[in-house]
């Protein structure tokens, strides 16, 4: 009865192997060095794929790939260029058996226009747990357990050194490695962790999509980066990668008193999907948002203040009318302090940008990092001075009731649709009680030189679309629409149905589910 439980543990890692490196597959488009099936979804795993005994209990004898992990070449770094002037660079991993140039469709869906996307390719190296099987593997793996997934810890520390070497190359071309997130999917997300963890110059951040920390390989981050803002995401329904896996990274992060924000996704498998998207966005955004470098004659004429989402961050609380800071026209309240004179003092905290300020002899060059507006808060818990700032320059601003009534009735989505289909210089937040929801959540319309209006029951992508178009004359992208409407066909994402239709997947109901269950 032993050797027949033991016979059927091999055949189930076999199994779920085979299906992962389905879903691990890129999520943008086909990649010429794995098999064209794959898909999207992730569901229960059909009897057809069924192996023998004896194919199985090969997966558990000891593979060549040991020979392999210190010897097999690194694939090529794909490179997405940003479609404006290059301030800020993600760094992003692939999972197993996938390759970096399909995940350069990144650029294009997280759509930061000053973010350029570098994509590496991991060895291609035999994998114990699939038999074997050659594959893009950043690291030998012996099993699905925690102990088995970080066994090949050579493996792990040469792919982590490979990233560090490549944000050595990026600060060297002008990039400063604070404006530098690395980020990884899966197997590649637990070595983007690693790398951002063991980095010894402070980073821009961290993001880690459907995977595991790196635990006994780096414990905890080198002290520049103490103050690193990360972000975590993971699927609900993930059979390879266990939800339970994202939440204790999450509780770890933050127990050891790093800023780590994430999401865990209702009926998401081991994938990437649209949902993801606007919280990569916005993070992004925060993290890398626009750089301004600033030269200003003492006294600067501005305060200082550490705050923000980001602990350690110091921000500008206040511009002194007549002041440096005021006649440069080029500082804003929210701005965060980046460096100071070249010395970057980010997530250092308030005395240590204090110190580099006063330390400096003459003019002060301070290099500021300016995120967008929240444009998802709720309108009351603005100050009059933000209220009165986004009335007066925002191309105009929108807000949900979020009431439990219109709660109920769908606002989460509505916030959603609205956030993805508005320029950023509109501003969409959240309100209280405008009356009946009715059918839907009611929306507040209004901006500069337009009265305050009440637009009742938007309910829909459609009615959404409508209301844009007749109180803002704002013209939407189709594809936007279609993205929202039905994400799963969006041809961007390339979520074939492949696997589905050779019955080697059963489907699921993908409902819309942003913004629940947030760590």
């Amino acid at each position: 009865p032993g050797s027949l439980i033991d016979t059927s543990r091999r055949m189930y890692t076999r199994v779920i192997c085979l299906a992962a490196l389905c879903a691990y597959a890129s999520a943008f488009s086909p990649s010429p060095s794995i098999p064209s099936l794959r898909s999207a979804r992730h569901a229960s795993i059909s009897p057809s794929l069924a192996v023998s005994p004896l194919v199985a209990g090969r997966a558990m004898r000891a593979s060549p790939a040991l020979s392999l992990r210190m010897d097999a070449a690194f694939g090529k770094t794909q490179v997405a260029e940003a479609p404006e002037e290059a301030t800020g660079t993600v760094i992003f991993l692939h999972g197993l058996g996938d390759t970096g140039s399909g995940w350069t469709k990144m650029r294009d869906t997280i759509s930061v226009p000053h973010v350029k996307f570098l994509c590496p390719t991991a060895p291609t190296r035999e994998v114990s747990v699939c038999d074997g099987m050659s594959m893009p593997a950043w690291f030998d793996i012996d099993g699905l357990s925690p102990s088995e997934l970080r066994s090949d810890s050579d493996g792990i520390q040469r792919s982590v050194d490979h990233v560090l070497k490549i944000v050595d190359e990026e600060i060297a071309s002008g990039t400063p490695s604070d404006r530098i997130v690395i980020a990884g999917f899966s197997q590649g997300g637990n070595i983007a962790l690693a790398a951002a963890m063991q980095a010894k110059v402070p980073l821009g951040g961290a993001i880690g999509l459907s995977t595991w920390f790196p635990r006994g390989i780096a414990d905890k981050p080198d002290p520049v980066n103490r103050k690193m803002p990360i972000f975590i995401g993971h699927g609900e329904n993930d059979p390879i990668a266990k939800a339970e896996w994202g939440s204790k990274t999450f509780e770890y992060l933050t127990g050891i008193g790093m800023p780590t924000e994430g999401n865990i996704y209702p009926e998401m498998g081991h994938e990437f999907k649209p949902a993801q998207v606007t919280d990569l966005k916005v993070f992004i955004n925060r993290v890398l948002g626009t750089q301004e470098t600033v030269t200003l004659s003492k006294p600067l004429g501005m305060t200082l203040e550490e705050g923000g989402e980001d602990e350690g961050t110091v921000v500008v609380s206040g511009v002194k009318e007549g002041g440096s800071a005021a006649q440069s026209g080029a500082i804003q309240v929210g701005d965060q302090v980046l460096s100071v004179n070249g010395k970057v003092v980010k997530g250092q905290g308030f005395d240590a940008a204090m110190d580099a300020i006063i330390a400096a002899e003459g003019d002060v060059e301070v290099r500021l990092n300016r995120p967008p507006a929240d444009r998802t808060v709720a309108w009351t818990t603005l100050s009059q001075e933000e209220q009165d700032r986004r009335l007066n320059t925002s191309g105009g601003i929108i807000k949900v009731c979020t009431d439990r009534a219109c709660m109920n009735q769908g606002s989460k989505a509505t916030v959603r649709w609205l956030t993805e289909l508005t320029p950023e210089t509109f501003s969409v937040t959240r309100c209280s009680c405008t009356g009946s929801c009715g059918k839907g959540p009611n929306v507040v319309v209004s901006g500069r030189d337009k009265e305050e209006k009440v637009v009742y029951e938007t309910n829909s992508v459609g009615q959404a679309v409508k209301m844009l178009m007749e109180e803002f004359e704002l013209s939407v992208d189709p594809k936007k629409v279609q993205n929202l409407i039905n994400p799963e066909k969006n041809v961007e994402f390339g979520m074939s149905d492949e696997l589905v239709r050779q019955g080697l997947m059963q489907t699921v109901d993908v409902r819309s589910s942003f913004a629940g269950n947030r760590f």
